[in-house]
């Protein structure tokens, strides 16, 4: 298990490394496209006749995802997750030899284990679930994919869940009987 831990530990590490790229590449591009439709409107080929509001909100959406750390975060507070995001550094944590995986008084104890060597992971990966989540919308407002509103909705509000494993986890166990 050492060895699965560290490797989805070291994914997690290069995702976070990569989302800020991500972030500030999916804002140069909403930034771009949104100057271009608000210049586009003034145009006899406008392609935004009947959404004139779609530039506008791309240029919204440039600034959701330069401050996509800080949007995470107070989506996390919203949820009442205590998470602080951070897309500055990324703090790798490893396997931790000593202590057995598969320890504590019963299986709700070994399952709150392993979600704790993961949690790096889930945390890395709930954070690209929700960038996913914004890029989608936003091809969806300007129609480039055929997705719903309401199906962003949902995948962003499940990757603001999984930046926090561990209190989740511990969520669903406290239904489970003893």
């Amino acid at each position: 298990m050492e060895g699965l831990v560290n490797f989805l530990n070291d994914l997690a590490v290069g995702g976070s490394w990569f989302l800020p790229t991500a972030c500030y590449i999916a804002a140069s591009y909403c930034f771009i496209t949104g100057a271009w439709g608000i210049w586009q409107q003034r145009q006899p080929q406008n392609p935004y006749v009947d959404r004139p509001w779609v530039p506008y909100a791309s240029i919204v959406l440039a600034g959701v995802f330069a401050a996509f750390d800080r949007i995470l975060t107070k989506s996390a507070h919203s949820a009442n997750l205590d998470v602080q995001v951070s897309l500055n550094s990324a703090s790798p944590t490893g396997y931790t030899g000593g202590v057995s995986p598969i320890s504590g008084t019963g299986p709700h104890d070994a399952i709150i284990e392993v979600v704790k060597d993961f949690a790096m992971f889930f945390e890395t990966f709930g954070a690209w679930v929700a960038f996913f989540a914004v890029l989608s919308w936003q091809g969806a407002m300007t129609g480039k994919n055929n997705r719903s509103r309401l199906g962003c909705i949902c995948q962003f509000t499940l990757g603001v869940i999984l930046l926090n494993p561990v209190k989740e986890a511990n969520w669903l166990l406290s239904y489970w009987p003893n």
